[in-house]
């Protein structure tokens, strides 16, 4: 009767997935979840980063989100390698990004005019190449800043380059939040990595904003910031462009064009030209002179018409 109570009992075990106390999961599914579709938008901007700086074009995919302990992290970067200490001291710690310098030095050489692929150098950067790649490490803070912004605010306040994991001053043991990327250069993939103490996510975590990541900007937006916002959009550049006419041609006629031939335009002289802002037709104007030069005289506006309103 017991050996039977007893194969019961064991057909009735369930799974159980051990649980490292050393690592505890801190996170939940939907932040990280959270965290990957923000790196995955961050990957996207490091892409143009990186092919401007490389003068060719290139691919960051972002590879994964992963939890570990700060000295774990540190301990497992080779030496030597790029790695930049970036100080955010509004949320009480240190951001770390890691490259390998076999890859910086070919970003310094396709900087400098080179054409070499070679990334298999590997040492310590000069003063002067140092000063090239913080240049481009400025680009990469902004774009971290702009890609956070959605969730919360923070300055990078100090940028600090160091060569050899052992002269990381770290300034908590907390765990930390690993980002890893991987840049695609066609003949070759180089890999490099984002750190994030938990306590600088610590802030979003408690007030939700990671968690609570359907709400839209706006609606978290203060006063003073949705007139700021409205101020910088109101100083904003935009194209606008005067469409003297169109017409259409076959190759043929195009072919047999000559000097002086006359290309008729669908665009009537007594009727206004369209005006495109950016591309979208916008208004109507008609052309003239204003102190010996061109200009347009805005003659009606053009208005969106919502869908909705025709439904």
């Amino acid at each position: 009767m017991s050996s039977n109570s007893s194969r019961k009992k064991t057909g009735q075990v369930k799974y159980v997935e051990p649980y490292d106390f050393r690592h505890p999961k801190l996170f939940s599914k939907e932040i990280m979840r959270t965290l990957r579709t923000l790196h995955d938008v961050l990957a996207r901007s490091l892409s143009r980063v990186f092919s401007s700086a490389l003068r060719k074009k290139v691919d960051v995919h972002l590879q994964g989100i992963d939890q570990i302990s700060t000295t774990e992290f540190v301990h497992q970067i080779s030496s030597p390698s790029v790695i930049y200490v970036l100080s955010v001291e509004e949320l009480g710690g240190d951001m770390i990004i890691v490259f390998p310098a076999g890859f910086c030095i070919h970003l310094i050489e396709r900087q400098s005019g080179g054409s070499s692929d070679d990334l298999s150098e590997a040492r310590t950067l000069t003063t002067i190449e140092e000063k090239i790649v913080s240049r481009v490490m400025k680009s990469i803070n902004r774009e971290i800043i702009i890609a956070w912004e959605p969730y919360m605010d923070f300055n990078i306040d100090s940028t600090i380059y160091e060569s050899k994991p052992e002269n990381i001053h770290l300034v908590s043991v907390d765990p930390t939040i690993i980002a890893s990327f991987s840049i695609d250069l066609g003949s070759v993939e180089v890999d490099f990595e984002i750190s994030y103490p938990y306590s600088l996510l610590k802030k979003a975590m408690n007030s939700s904003i990671l968690k609570n990541n359907n709400h839209s900007k706006a609606e978290r937006l203060s006063d003073e910031k949705l007139e700021a916002y409205k101020q910088t959009l109101l100083k904003a550049n935009v194209k606008i462009q005067p469409l003297l006419g169109s017409t259409k041609m076959s190759i043929r006629d195009i072919i047999d064009l000559k000097e002086g031939d006359a290309i008729p335009l669908q665009q009537r002289t007594d009727q206004p030209l369209n005006v495109n802002v950016n591309g979208v037709r916008k208004m109507t104007a008609y052309p003239g002179t204003v102190q010996g030069r061109r200009a347009i005289k805005i003659y009606d506006l053009i208005e969106e018409i919502n869908e909705l309103e025709l439904l």
